[in-house]
């Protein structure tokens, strides 16, 4: 529990500390448009809002951390009274009955199982793009300028008959016209823009080890030969290091000869995996330059211009033709030539949407000693209540139960009514299913009671 409330405060110091590093990267870049202004605005009101959700998070932790200690205090309580009340574990049964035969009996450890919640995957975010939209607009571009150009306006003459001069000497007026020529110029279609790339979270496995079962003792029955006194003590003369793969702690010879080997059973771990954040989903920006389309459009290089030629004079006597208006130009406008081109416009710039992806847990049991093996006196079946008419509605129940192994196929007792080996391995394995006082050379009477026979 202390590793998980450590966890825990780990956790909500980094997400402090990554909510203040994100404050502190808002403030120093300068916001360009109303956009960026609403990105830092959403980005802080999610960092507060995963600090209260891991504040209440820990709250949760802190009343569970309570819980089990208090569940460990009572568990404690409850096991020493057990131990102060068991006052039948003498050498001689405390209050026996007339007509009633007694063994020391094992009553086998107890356990409660419990469970709690251990960080999985850390709380962390998935940012969701949400791209930039633009549009058609066409514009009008110039695809030839405006110009002008000179028109001729011819002479007006009139014809007289005199001996005179025919015809004046003149000047004429040519045209030169105007020279254009053809350019490219290059337009703007599209305009840079900048597009924001998501950079997913990375995450790595780790593994913990967490205890399974704690250490601890029990009372284990040694085998011998022989019943009697004499030979439990001399069993226990020898040294009995190892019993089984546990380590002996301590041997004792029971009353009924049986030699009891305290041994020691370590504790078993296992292993977890759970997945740490190593670095939160970030975002990039990609620059896309500019896009240019050319055009090719029409210039004046040289003006419309004249150029006067001089007719000389003829004299005849005939008739004359005077000129009544000499000849002119005038300047005639050109107008400007447009054209439509499609141009893209940026209508609202690229924008991101952070969406909270809430922690993991998972659930580990364990198993909790509430108190430990031992032995007492309790009455057994003996030679006073073990008439063949018991025995056989003992044996007639067990096979009712389950735990005869016996007979062909090694699932019957058989009725007899004789006290042999397959009825007491019965008896004893429907003591150790619920959890009864058992013995292996006796059947107690917990068993007789709880198969609902009365002798």
């Amino acid at each position: 529990m202390n590793k998980i409330y450590a966890k825990s405060l780990a956790v909500l110091a980094g997400a402090m500390i990554a909510g203040g590093c994100s404050s502190m990267a808002t403030d120093t870049t300068p916001s360009a448009d109303a956009g960026s202004t609403a990105i830092t605005a959403a980005e802080l009101e999610a960092s507060q809002r995963r600090i209260s959700e891991l504040e209440s998070s820990l709250k949760a932790k802190d009343r569970d951390l309570a819980n089990a200690e208090a569940r460990i205090a009572s568990s404690a309580s409850s096991a020493s009274m057990d131990s102060m009340d068991s006052g039948n574990t003498g050498l001689m049964p405390s209050n026996p009955k007339p007509g009633e035969c007694y063994a020391r009996v094992i009553i086998p450890a107890k356990y409660t199982t419990t469970s709690e919640q251990v960080l999985k995957r850390a709380a962390a975010e998935r940012i969701e793009i949400i791209p930039a939209r633009y549009e058609q607009v066409k514009e009008s571009r110039l695809v030839k300028e405006a110009s002008t150009k000179l028109e001729v306006i011819p002479a007006k003459y009139e014809t007289v008959e005199e001996r005179v001069l025919v015809k004046p000497a003149t000047t004429k007026l040519t045209v030169v016209p105007a020279v254009y020529e053809t350019i490219e110029e290059r337009v703007l279609v599209k305009p840079a823009t900048t597009q924001v790339v998501e950079v997913p979270a990375v995450y790595k496995t780790e593994t913990e080890t967490v205890l399974d079962q704690p250490a601890r003792t029990e009372w284990k029955r040694g085998t011998g030969v022989g019943t009697g006194s004499a030979v439990a003590m001399s069993s226990a003369t020898q040294a009995v290091q190892r019993f089984g793969d546990f380590k002996v702690i301590e041997t004792r010879v029971e009353d009924t000869g049986d030699l009891m080997c305290l041994v020691e059973i370590p504790a078993t771990y296992k292993t977890i995996e759970k997945q740490v954040l190593v670095s939160p989903a970030t975002t990039r920006k990609v620059e896309s330059p500019a896009e240019y389309k050319t055009v090719k459009k029409t210039v004046l290089k040289t003006p419309a211009t004249t150029r006067e030629v001089t007719v000389p004079a003829e004299y005849r006597t005939v008739k004359v033709t005077k000129q009544v208006r000499p000849e002119t130009t005038r300047e005639v406008v050109i107008p400007a030539v447009y054209g439509d081109v499609a141009v893209t416009k940026l209508v609202q710039p690229a924008t991101e949407r952070r969406i909270p992806i809430p922690a993991e847990y998972t659930t580990v049991t364990r198993n909790n000693k509430v108190s430990d093996e031992r032995t007492e006196w309790r009455p057994v079946l003996c030679e006073v209540n073990m008439t063949r008419e018991n025995v056989a509605a003992l044996q007639t129940s067990l096979n009712d139960s389950g735990c005869c192994q016996c007979g062909p196929n090694r699932n019957e007792c058989q009725i007899d009514g004789v006290m042999g080996p397959c009825t007491l391995k019965a008896a004893q394995c429907y003591a150790d299913r619920n959890g009864l006082s058992s013995g292996d050379k006796y059947v107690t009477m917990d068993v007789i009671r709880a198969l609902g026979l009365k002798f």
